[in-house]
């Protein structure tokens, strides 16, 4: 433990001397940052998946401790059924360290989800909180996967229409959450949305996640230019190219700056005139969520340098 302890001490050492010698070099230029560099700024990150794959079994305070030494300022939090209990307590230890829960991520499992005991917790939570955050919802992945494609249409656009009208009526708005699969292919996507607005008049949007997203590696600017206006939210992750394939929605979990091709889809990104926020996820099994964080905001410090380079993808 106490190795642990000294090797994670060392990387927020570096994190913040280098932070500050940023600073420093900012505060003696009067040239503003590039809107790549502000995309991808500390002001613009949000603390993603920190929970269900940390071994380290935190308490809500010591969670929201370990962010806050992160300098993170926006979290999401995965509300899977064991975790909707402990909603409240998590968004009282965020609050007392100056944190903002921004997405609550769900998981629906029929064609009524507003009447499900998950999720009318959680809109009980937010309401009573006068929380207004983004919902992330998506089916199990496994599920509809032998149906007709016009019949799972049919009944993601039923299920979501359902959801909207209940997110929307406690001051929120839905996304889809991308979890790769067919659900997570770009047409499904934006039919979901299309037929809910159809039935509702209500805008919802989409959620993209590197780490599911393998299969829109070699067409992502075109991916991009269909879903940026409903595009709410990006996470980012380590991507090579050689995995640029469906995976059936299974997630490839790489650092950032250790995969070859993230670095291009950033830039991408950021031309496409995206200035949502940005991801960063832990979802590293068997490793330490404050560890994985630390990895991946390392990696981040590094491809910061490149952004603005053409040659350097």
């Amino acid at each position: 433990m106490q190795i642990k302890n000294l090797y994670v001490s060392a990387l927020l050492a570096s994190l913040f001397i280098a932070a500050g010698s940023s600073s420093a070099c900012a505060q003696e230029t009067t040239a503003p940052p590039t809107s790549t560099q502000d995309l991808y700024s500390d002001e613009n990150l949000t603390a993603w998946l920190v929970m269900f794959t940390d071994p380290t079994k935190r308490t809500p305070d010591e969670r929201a401790a370990m962010l806050e030494r992160l300098h993170f300022k926006r979290v999401g939090f995965e509300a899977f059924d064991k975790y909707v209990p402990l909603l409240e307590s998590q968004m009282e230890a965020y609050e007392r360290h100056g944190i903002e829960v921004t997405s609550v991520y769900v998981v629906i499992n029929t064609e009524k989800p507003s009447e499900e005991s998950s999720v009318k917790k959680i809109l009980e939570v937010l309401q009573r909180r006068k929380a207004t955050p983004e919902i992330w919802a998506m089916f199990p992945r496994g599920a509809f996967q032998d149906a007709p494609a016009d019949k799972r249409l049919e009944t993601m656009i039923t299920a979501f229409t359902d959801l909207a009208k209940a997110v929307d009526a406690a001051g929120c708005r839905l996304g889809l959450y991308n979890y790769g699969s067919w659900f997570g292919e770009v047409d499904m996507q934006l039919a979901i949305i299309d037929g809910v607005r159809e039935r509702s008049g209500i805008r919802i949007g989409t959620v993209f996640n590197f780490h599911r997203g393998h299969q829109h590696m070699q067409d992502f600017p075109a991916a991009l230019e269909r879903m940026k206006p409903h595009l709410m939210a990006v996470n980012l992750n380590g991507m090579n190219l050689k995995d640029a394939k469906p995976s059936n929605g299974n997630a490839i979990i790489i650092p950032l700056g250790q995969g070859d091709h993230e670095v291009t889809m950033m830039k991408q990104l950021a031309a496409s005139g995206y200035t949502g926020p940005i991801g960063i996820i832990d979802h590293r099994s068997g490793v330490d969520a404050e560890e994985a964080l630390i990895a991946n905001l390392e990696g981040l410090k590094v491809i910061r340098k490149k952004l603005d380079d053409p040659d350097d993808d």
